[in-house]
């Protein structure tokens, strides 16, 4: 960071309130456990960087249909700047499970904007970003952002100059969900990617889900064999990024089919998502979307978010199926599910004849790296 500038303030957000509205043997106390602990791990390396670091305490319980992100983090960064005793010129935000995979050079670019930059994890969805120049102006801006997602973007339309670390390995990898530390976990197993703090790592070896599963990513060798196999397709579904399209590409050796939809979906509130996977599942049901996908290849990687998001009409996941279901649904596990439609998407991925994995937006961007760089080892 550039010496002659106060130290950037970042707000991580503490998940602990996720936590007591959690049953103790859940999927969804699983995640926040495992959010905590990474809440905890970034904000001791943002500080080892030289930022000053608070916690923003999770909203206690389920979200609210009128919850505001931008009126919340607002409120709660003004709070924190009239109590701080030097002038502050750079501020910043991190989700409690972003950057978990991200190294330490391009977390200290991420906590060196110049004055009028604004820098961050993803240009058009972030999850983390930090911001130097009027803090004032800065949070009138983020006070109209419904959602995190969109920091970037109003940012941009304030006249910052918007620096992405999209490019970065692993940069997108942000943990949400159980599966997203199962993938973790398995990230930890690659020459490639950085060592995690023992508490974390500890954490990942020994939580358990219902079902007293370990957190292991499902069908991880199947995918592993069509990877491997140049007579294999693989078909993708969901938020894909660019830059891991490239990557299948080049580092598979089978064949590769995309069906990209609805990037950035949550940093644009305003339009109603739109899914050509949720509308078939509409129109034919669960299962006749299973077979067809397993038809189209030998495994399929599928982002169902968009698709839950596209039947609700909103990006918004309070309303979504609950976190559990989504969570158990990730695992193939339709036993605690009452949404009638994800129940039977379940079921019927569970039992198809290709290995099916569905989960969220880490999935199908950095998710898909570590899975692909798993397969070459025999991980």
């Amino acid at each position: 960071m550039p010496p002659q500038r106060a130290a950037p303030l970042v707000f991580v957000v503490d998940p602990a309130g996720g936590a007591e509205a959690a049953p103790a043997m859940s999927y969804r106390a699983a995640a926040v456990a495992g959010q905590r602990l990474l809440a905890a791990e970034l904000s001791a390396r943002l500080g080892r960087l030289g930022a000053a670091v608070l916690p923003l305490r999770a909203v206690d319980g389920p979200r609210p249909p009128p919850f505001h992100w931008g009126r919340w983090f607002a409120a709660q960064a003004r709070h924190a700047l009239e109590a701080a005793d030097a002038g502050v010129d750079a501020i910043g935000y991190a989700g409690a499970g972003s950057l978990a995979l991200l190294g330490d050079a391009a977390l200290d670019a991420l906590l060196s904007p110049v004055r009028g930059e604004a820098v961050a994890n993803n240009r058009f969805s972030a999850d983390a970003w930090v911001a130097a120049g009027d803090t004032d102006r800065v949070l009138a801006a983020l006070e109209a952002c419904d959602s995190d997602n969109a920091a970037p973007r109003a940012l941009e339309t304030l006249g910052f100059h918007v620096r992405d670390l999209g490019g970065e390995p692993f940069s997108r990898f942000d943990v949400d969900t159980p599966l997203d530390l199962a993938l973790l976990r398995l990230a930890t197993r690659l020459p490639t990617t950085r060592r995690l703090d023992g508490r974390v790592s500890g954490y990942l070896e020994m939580a358990r889900l219902p079902g007293d599963r370990p957190l292991e990513v499902p069908h991880l060798a199947r995918l592993g064999d069509v990877i491997r196999d140049r007579t294999a397709e693989l078909v993708v579904a969901g938020r894909v990024p660019s830059a891991t399209l490239g990557h299948l590409e080049t580092e598979t050796a089978c064949r590769v089919r995309a069906f990209v939809e609805e990037r950035g979906m949550r940093s644009a509130r305003t339009a109603r998502p739109r899914s050509f996977l949720a509308r078939w599942l509409e129109r034919l049901g669960p299962a006749d979307l299973v077979g067809e996908l397993s038809r189209l290849g030998d495994a399929v990687v599928l982002d169902s978010r968009v698709v839950m998001a596209a039947l609700a009409g909103t990006s918004d996941g309070a309303a979504w199926p609950p976190p559990e279901e989504r969570f158990a649904s990730d695992f193939g596990d339709a036993t605690p599910i009452a949404t009638v439609w994800l129940r039977e998407l379940t079921a019927a991925a569970a039992g198809a004849s290709a290995p099916i994995l569905l989960g969220g937006h880490a999935l199908v961007s950095d998710g898909l790296r570590v899975i692909v760089e798993a397969a070459w080892l025999g991980r």
